[in-house]
């Protein structure tokens, strides 16, 4: 049975790279967005990526994205490589100026752009959204003035850079950090201070979306 974690594990194997290793060269190349414990959760088939991920991987690790994929037996780069990264995997994702707007949590929620966007194998196009932000308190991994892509789920796990709503009136995009009682909004940007909700004070909190990627602008 083909899982993707595990050929990504044998190619970066193959080319004798670590894990950091790997996300420092692909950092280096595309500008950040991708850490040691994503790639982590990519081999442990935890967390699937996003095409636009797995075309950039190819790209480090010098391979064919159909051995990649799985659909060859030959890892050597071809001419026809890209054409795998067709439409078939492209959505026009609405784009919104506000996080709440997004979810649908304002009067005025309507899209103001639509942006083509590749989205992993088998994702539905209606669970994802593009949020441009306002604020620099997740700076420097989300700026002032980026889009994130943002899919809509309930749960997130630990660690996740989530959008977040308080009392069912203001959005957040942070950092969630669970605990035994507790749940922690935390920001990117130390001058931010960590926000931590205990006991009942957790059922303030409700879980709109994972951000998946962010798009930075000059």
């Amino acid at each position: 049975m083909y899982n993707f974690g595990d050929k990504l594990k044998e190619c970066r194997r193959a080319k004798n790279m670590t894990l950091e290793e790997l996300a420092l060269k692909y950092n280096r190349r595309f500008d950040g967005g991708l850490s040691k414990g994503t790639l982590s959760k990519y081999e442990n088939n935890k967390q699937e990526p996003l095409v636009s991920v797995v075309h950039n991987l190819t790209e480090i690790l010098d391979i064919s994205s159909d051995y990649l994929l799985g659909r060859s037996d030959n890892p050597n780069i071809n001419d026809a490589a890209p054409d795998n990264f067709s439409n078939d995997n492209v959505y026009n994702i609405p784009v919104f100026d506000s996080v709440s707007a997004g979810f649908g949590r304002l009067a005025d929620s309507t899209p103001k752009d639509f942006v083509p966007t590749f989205l992993p194998f088998g994702a539905q196009p209606d669970e994802y959204v593009r949020i441009n932000v306002s604020g620099d308190s997740m700076s420097p991994l989300i700026d002032d003035g980026s889009q994130i892509l943002v899919r809509i789920q309930p749960n997130v796990e630990n660690g996740t850079i989530a959008v977040v709503m308080l009392d069912n009136e203001e959005a957040f995009v942070k950092k969630i950090n669970y605990g035994m009682n507790y749940i922690e909004l935390e920001s990117i940007n130390p001058y931010y201070p960590l926000k931590r909700f205990e006991d009942s004070e957790v059922s303030r909190i409700t879980i709109l979306g994972a951000v998946k990627e962010v798009t930075k602008y000059l």
